[in-house]
């Protein structure tokens, strides 16, 4: 049986043959999360803007009547007298099938453009255009030259509509040729290893390089180490070979003189004791500090297209913020914050939380986000910079605390949040929470919420699910500082 690859299968087929063998016979056992699909529909926004500033007045290929009456479409079009710019063209050739984003015809060829929701041209958006010139070329078609348009991080929306400007267009063509020998040889082998069994891959890097796979679960070995290598912070891919050559595979199996960063054998000699480990200094260092107190998380919109005026792609626009306020030791209440009526919810977020915060008392957050946004508000809204200043200076960082002095053997290696509540407060579990469960699912929700087709039921229900989390979030901080300063049991 011949199977016909596409582009997408192809780039599967690099990332991982395992993955490509599973896509094509066993698409049953797809699992795309919440983000995956974000990114999907955030890519189709994207391309219609790009058809619009980059090729106006162009001609879709659409799928309605399948891919051969594409293929004949897009051929009789650009056959033809007065060929115009198409959008999702389709090819086949060998074997391989491909639809490309935008195709312009002109005397010396065609100009074929990729468009991508990134910031950056990625190696994997040149195996991806690699792919298109191999098909295109292939039919005999003359392309003289090929692109990649990304998206200007430095864009400013003007408002009324206006993208002129959102995209950014390279040249691509001098990559693209060079690759064309690796590409006949990847696709030679992706076809190869459609005709066979299953390839047997080890998980590895490839698991989340360029993208998280769908099939990761069916892929996890069913008895593994219980403490993989990986769970060592940021342990070097090398180091990480050299170590399993050795034979090592759960962290326990290194000897002990064998780790040189301090972080690496801390994590492994706790993970061998099976005991957590609470160094001195967190008790003084946040015990001592004043009430009120003040626990505080934010929650972002980061939209690939900006919609409100002054903003730029992938800005993070606050839109919620929740605060437990403790006024004396045990005595605490809840604040919050959240704006879904689809209009820019910054400046009221600013204003609302000065409000709440007072002038005094120290403000603990979790890593240094929400500092970074309230310096960013600051720069929006000069009028209420002082304000905003004040709350910066009173930010106490968690984080820090946490990882000089806890660890757990089941953080894992990791120190977030979400990693450490267990550990320190078990009687806390996001798991719980309906719809929003961590920050994607908290921009996904928000994205459905102000989309104006939502019904109201629906977004009263997105309200309720993103509330709890972000409560959730700042209830876990004031847990982890009652365990660190040693109100509970850790």
């Amino acid at each position: 049986m011949t199977h016909r690859l596409s582009k997408s299968k192809i780039l599967s087929g690099i990332q991982c043959p395992k993955r490509l063998w599973l896509e094509v016979h066993r698409p049953d056992l797809l699992e795309y999360d919440q983000s995956t699909q974000a990114r999907m529909n955030s890519g189709h926004q994207v391309g219609e803007l790009a058809c619009i500033y980059l090729a106006p007045g162009g001609h879709y290929i659409g799928l309605e009547n399948g891919f051969g009456h594409a293929l004949e479409e897009t051929g009789k079009l650009l056959d033809s007298d007065a060929p115009k710019s198409l959008y999702e063209a389709t090819f086949a050739h060998d074997g391989v099938l491909v639809r490309s984003d935008i195709v312009i015809p002109t005397k010396s060829g065609l100009l074929v453009t990729e468009v991508k929701s990134s910031t950056s041209v990625k190696q994997y958006h040149l195996w991806d255009c690699a792919v298109q010139y191999m098909v295109i070329n292939g039919l005999g078609r003359n392309v003289r030259g090929l692109q990649v348009a990304v998206i200007d991080s430095s864009f400013v929306y003007p408002g009324d509509g206006d993208y002129q400007g959102l995209m950014r267009v390279e040249d691509v063509t001098d990559e693209v040729l060079k690759l064309q020998p690796e590409i006949h040889e990847w696709t030679r082998q992706c076809l190869d290893t459609l005709q066979g069994a299953i390839p047997e891959v080890d998980p590895g890097g490839h698991c989340t390089t360029p993208f998280c796979c769908p099939f990761s679960e069916i892929c996890a070995p069913e008895n593994g180490p219980e403490f993989p290598l990986e769970c060592l912070p940021r342990i070097r891919e090398h180091l990480l070979e050299q170590f399993r050559q050795e034979g090592f595979q759960d962290i326990r199996d290194i000897p002990e003189d064998r780790l040189q960063s301090p972080s690496h054998e801390r994590v492994r000699r706790v993970t061998v004791s099976g005991r957590p480990e609470l160094l001195p200094g967190a008790e003084s260092t946040l015990g001592s500090l004043p009430y009120p107190r003040y626990y505080l998380d934010f929650e972002t919109a980061q939209l690939a297209v900006p919609v409100w005026a002054g903003t730029r792609p992938y800005q993070q626009l606050p839109f919620q913020w929740s605060c437990h306020v403790e006024d004396a030791p045990g005595r605490i209440r809840h604040l919050e914050f959240i704006d879904l009526t689809g209009y820019p919810p910054m400046r009221e977020f600013a204003r609302s939380l000065i409000a709440a915060c007072g002038q005094s008392g120290p403000i603990f957050v979790y890593a240094s986000f929400e500092a970074r946004i309230l310096r960013e508000l600051m720069a929006m809204f000069p009028d209420l910079a002082a304000w905003l200043d004040g709350l910066v200076q009173r930010i106490v960082d968690v984080l820090p605390i946490v990882r000089r002095h806890y660890y757990h053997p089941q953080m894992y290696g990791s120190w977030s949040i979400k990693t450490v509540l267990p550990c320190l407060a078990p009687d806390l579990d996001y798991s719980g929470l309906d719809g929003v469960q961590d920050g994607n699912q908290a921009q996904e929700a928000y994205a459905e919420a102000v989309d104006p087709q939502t019904t109201s039921l629906r977004k009263k229900e997105l309200q309720r699910n993103l509330s709890a989390y972000c409560k959730m979030d700042t209830l876990a901080l004031v847990k982890i500082v009652e365990a660190l300063i040693g109100n509970k049991k850790v």
